[in-house]
């Protein structure tokens, strides 16, 4: 009986700590800024000044946009986000204020 309310009140705990770390669509648009901008970084070192500062325009100019076209499903514990670029579907998980990919990128 013992292992039992330990469980239920392991349960409870882990269950209110994602409730309260969900990330939320502004979360999830300032990650998909710094996220554009680690995709769209050229493996090549050297990169100039310029390129940079183009990349992070466009990081935020993405994060600033698919961030409002993102669709944010809320599971209580986790958010699921579905973004819909030129036919094909990117899919990101956002749980304990983190974010992954899921599908499509």
């Amino acid at each position: 009986m013992k292992f039992i309310r330990n469980l239920f009140l392991l349960l409870v705990f882990a269950g209110g700590a994602l409730y309260f770390t969900n990330p939320d669509q502004a979360a999830f648009s300032a990650w998909l800024s710094v996220y554009v901008q680690n995709e769209l970084a050229d493996d090549e070192p050297g990169e100039s000044e310029l390129g940079k500062k183009f990349r992070r325009g466009l990081g935020q100019i993405a994060g600033a946009a698919g961030g409002k076209m993102a669709e944010r499903q809320d599971l209580t514990v986790a958010s699921l986000y579905t973004i819909e670029i030129a036919g094909e579907s990117h899919v990101f998980v956002g749980v304990a204020g983190q974010f992954f990919a899921l599908k499509g990128a």
